[in-house]
């Protein structure tokens, strides 16, 4: 098979074409023949060297979507054929977080495309449990970049942010897969989006997505004071933080009281520092996010299938210009999602 892969860790110039052996399923696996892969900033992180032991040489990618091509033993569920997403976490189904639809606190949880190999490839191996059917007439590129964002967006939103309809959320970063996939799902929901992100192109594409207000960071530096001016003084009911860095730091004074605080990423910085009182006097509290399990990706997949949310696709790059793309997402320049075709 053709993967682009990276023998050290290192930056985009560390991708590479490669022609590997192609490989075989074993029980409760199958092969996909990769259509088209998405983007997602985990790729980069991986590849720059995030904490864990991996696999070399290495292909990331945590998204993707193709045609089931080989079923290895015991497999029932899908069969040659099938068109399919990849759920990308991978765990063992059998421990009671498993059971309870908690898949991503598994103590053996671990992600495509990064303690694995992904798919960033024309072959991929995945636990058959991982396939999910692709809604009828949603394309290849789309499909693939549904499932990370959107599954990780729907537990940030409803599992641990506890979403209610006519709630205030707040996303930042609104041009981003986190970002655009919050916006559609929180609005299909009755909630009302302030959004922000950098650019009238950004803050056009999020009123566009349902966003009740978007507000343009590059001319404004306080977002806050907007947040609460918007909200007469109240601030959001809940803040879908994908950035880390200062803006955690920051978040608690953009909630009202008893407002939520989801993290999921750190693009933004890996730390942060805020005074207790922030977070006790108006009683915020501040929730750690880790993707999601299949079964919200699902839930997902019903407002797609609706057509009350979509995928946004900035371009779509041969597999070939996989570093190229990498640059693009690593200088945030897209406005959406960045797919890759093998």
């Amino acid at each position: 098979m053709k993967a682009i892969v990276f023998r050290k860790h290192g930056g985009a110039e560390v991708l590479e074409a490669a022609d590997l052996p192609d490989p075989q399923p074993g029980h409760g696996e199958v092969r996909i023949v990769i259509r088209a892969a998405a983007l997602n900033h985990l790729d980069v992180w991986v590849r720059g060297g995030l904490g864990a032991e991996i696999p070399m040489p290495h292909i990331g990618g945590s998204d993707g979507a193709g045609v089931v091509d080989l079923v290895g033993p015991g497999v029932a569920s899908v069969i040659a054929g099938d068109p399919v997403m990849i759920a990308p976490g991978l765990s063992c189904g059998a421990c009671p977080e498993c059971l309870a639809g908690r898949e991503s606190r598994c103590p053996s949880f671990r992600i495509l495309g990064f303690q694995t190999q992904g798919t960033y490839a024309t072959h991929c191996i995945v636990p058959a449990r991982n396939c999910v059917p692709i809604p009828p007439g949603l394309p290849f590129p789309e499909a693939a970049a549904i499932p990370l964002t959107f599954m990780t967006a729907w537990h940030m939103l409803f599992t641990l942010g506890r979403l209610r309809p006519g709630e205030t959320v707040h996303v930042p970063g609104c041009a981003s897969g986190i970002g655009t996939a919050a916006i559609q799902l929180a609005a299909a929901a009755g909630a009302r989006v302030i959004a922000a992100g950098s650019g009238a192109e950004k803050t056009a594409l999020a009123k566009k997505l349902g966003a009740w207000e978007a507000l343009d960071s590059n001319s404004n530096k306080n977002i806050g004071d907007d947040v609460r001016r918007l909200t007469a003084g109240r601030g959001a009911d809940l803040v879908v933080d994908h950035l880390g860095g200062d803006f955690t730091a920051s978040a608690a004074a953009l909630c009202a009281r008893g407002g939520r605080v989801v993290v999921c990423g750190a693009t933004a910085g890996k730390q942060f520092t805020m005074p207790l009182r922030a977070l006790y006097v108006p009683e915020v509290s501040v929730i750690g996010a880790y993707m999601g399990s299949r079964w919200e990706l699902v839930e997902a997949l019903r407002l797609v299938a609706q057509g009350k949310a979509r995928p946004v696709i900035d371009r779509t790059l041969p597999l070939a210009q996989a570093a190229d793309a990498q640059r693009r997402m690593e200088a945030r320049q897209n406005l959406g999602k960045i797919v890759l075709v093998p």
